[in-house]
Parts: C-alpha cells; sequence; structure tokens
C-alpha cells in the first residue's frame, strides 16, 4: 500500500488568486526562490550602474578628444608668436628701442679657482 502522492498542476487561475504561494512545492522552495529574486535584481541593477559608466566614459572621451584639439591649436598659436619675426613686429610697435645683436652667442666659461 504505498501511498502516491497525486501532482496537481499549477495553472494561471492557482498563481493570480494566490493559492500557488500556498502549495507545498513553493513553501519548500522559498528560499531558493528568494535567492534567485535577489540575485535578479542584482543583476539588474548591476547592469544600470555599468550602461551609467559606459555614458560617463563616452563623454569624457569626447571631451578628451576636444580639448587635446584645443591643445595642439594653442601650441601651434605660441609657436607663431615665439618666432623672431614677430617678436621683432611687437618690439617695434611697443617703442622699446631694442636691436637684434650681429653677433651670434657665445658660451662663457667660468674658471674654478
Amino acid at each position: 500500500m504505498v501511498e502516491t502522492k497525486q501532482r496537481k498542476k499549477v495553472g494561471i487561475r492557482e498563481v493570480l488568486n494566490g493559492r500557488f504561494f500556498e502549495s507545498d512545492w513553493f513553501l519548500r522552495n522559498r528560499v531558493l526562490l528568494l535567492m534567485i529574486f535577489a540575485l535578479l535584481v542584482v543583476n539588474i541593477s548591476v547592469k544600470y550602474k555599468s550602461e551609467k559608466v559606459i555614458r560617463e566614459m563616452t563623454a569624457l572621451e569626447d571631451t578628451l578628444v576636444e580639448l587635446r584639439s584645443r591643445s595642439i591649436s594653442t601650441a601651434a598659436d605660441v609657436m607663431k608668436l615665439s618666432r623672431q619675426s614677430v617678436i621683432l613686429d611687437r618690439v617695434k610697435k611697443s617703442g622699446i628701442e631694442l636691436e637684434t645683436s650681429k653677433e651670434p652667442p657665445r658660451k662663457i666659461y667660468v674658471g674654478k679657482d
């Protein structure tokens, strides 16, 4: 006289009216189901966090490209301003009485006493 358990099929009606949560199967596996639910919540939150980080990285990369181009253009402007002809023109416009040296630069050696 072996007793066989009669398995009930769970239908949509049992889930919707809440009787599914009173079933033996649900009561035996509630810890497992709770862990699965917690892992799903963690997975979704990690996904949203990573998408936010990727958007921030993309914005920072765009800013970096813009700053690099600005740096290159500023370096080119500084190179233009440091040319000898530009410096001579600016000295003449400012009215300072400076002249360029006709002799090339020389090294000055200081002897040790």
